[in-house]
């Protein structure tokens, strides 16, 4: 059977992955130009990823990530209010894309194919890409998150909503931290929680997946609550361009750059308003939601972030997105790849728990009082 990912990130590459270790045929197009190891930040790895990368040989347990042995709450002092024993490991999304990158064959995965149009026909699904490429497939899968082209074909119109709030994001390298802040910080999942917000940190391997101590990055992450007005300003980039859903490292405006640190300086604790002057290059996040009616259309298929958008605090996209991977490999082999069949089985499996995190996410968020009152001028 001939299998076509569209989108090579962590969740095409899981896809590809599973899929070709049951003997199919698969290629992934990725639109991006070359590598994606700058792409993203910190994320917490699931155990039952970690068991499937050990099972695989993808990865071995010592070199997973940074482990977490407690949880401190931070007091409006920056001091630990509460603490609590905790066990976690965090790594990278540039750390775990590399990993995926490098176990699946080399040539099999194409960069520079961006997805122009897809068509239907006597069960074979025909994919042109803008560089005027045409490929034919049994099965095409749509990995290709917020934006998917992929879910655009069968549900046109369905794009994600905005959730009332933005993440903005920074690393910093250890080295440029003092022996007492590393201390503060290591082996330490920390938040700061206040009305309306909070701020979480934790440590993460290296810009090439180090984890020895001085060559790990320090990651926060700071949840703020903006309105659609404030929203448009802070994705017009540093050249004017308006992006959609983030802003990369680098290209924050200057004014929203300013306007971070001023917050910093009347909202945060001494410890963490340091961490954000600190960072070079913050970036920012656009939370949003997206729920499809349906994972699947004929012999195309939608997985991760095309087609469940869940909201980051439940720590779930990444790991949803490789289960999703794994269950649709397994159900084209238990129904003997009868894609007919095993579609709607794969579907009824993974909707659920998909419908189930984006509800459990939204909870989460208003607890902490995200995504509320929108439309308001003020933060």
């Amino acid at each position: 059977m001939k299998i076509i990912i569209i989108g090579g990130s962590i969740g095409g590459l899981g896809a590809g992955i599973a899929l070709h270790c049951k003997g199919y045929d698969v290629e992934i197009y990725e639109r991006s130009a070359n590598h994606m190891q700058d792409r993203g930040a910190g994320l917490v790895i699931q155990p039952d990823m970690m068991n499937y990368l050990q099972e695989h040989h993808i990865s071995t347990k010592e070199v997973f990530g940074v482990p977490a042995y407690e949880r401190q709450v931070l007091s409006s002092s920056g001091t630990p209010s509460h603490t609590f024993r905790n066990d976690t490991s965090f790594t990278s999304w540039s750390y775990i894309w590399q990993q995926l990158k490098d176990y699946f064959p080399k040539d099999r995965y194409f960069f520079g194919h961006q997805l122009e149009t897809i068509d239907e026909k006597d069960k074979q699904v025909t994919v042109t890409f803008a560089n005027g490429m045409k490929k034919t497939a049994d099965l095409v899968v749509g990995a290709d998150g917020y934006g998917s082209v992929t879910r655009a074909h069968f549900l046109p119109g369905l794009t994600p909503a905005y959730a009332g709030y933005v993440a903005y994001r920074g690393l910093i390298p250890e080295n440029k931290m003092t022996d007492d802040e590393v201390a503060f910080f290591e082996n330490k999942f920390s938040i700061y929680p206040y009305k309306h917000s909070h701020l979480l940190c934790y440590m993460v391997p290296g810009t090439k997946g180090e984890l020895n101590k001085g060559q790990r990055l320090y990651n926060w992450v700071w949840y703020l609550n903006k309105s659609t007005q404030q929203l448009d300003e802070i994705l017009t980039d540093k050249d004017g361009q308006k992006r959609r859903y983030a802003v990369p490292t680098a290209f924050l405006s200057s004014k929203s750059v300013d306007d971070l640190h001023q917050l910093a300086n009347r909202e945060l604790p001494q410890v963490l308003k340091d961490r954000v002057h600190q960072t070079d290059n913050p970036f920012v996040q656009v939370i949003v939601d997206l729920a499809v009616p349906k994972m699947y259309s004929g012999h195309i298929a939608l997985l991760g972030d095309a087609a469940f958008v869940v909201r980051p605090h439940t720590a779930s996209g990444t790991a949803k997105a490789y289960r999703d991977a794994i269950a649709l490999a397994n159900c084209l082999y238990y129904h003997k790849d009868d894609i007919d069949k095993a579609l709607p089985h794969w579907n009824d499996l993974r909707i659920r728990e998909a419908s189930h995190l984006v509800q459990y996410g939204k909870q989460l968020a208003l607890r902490s009082g995200l995504g509320i009152d929108i439309n308001r001028t003020g933060v």
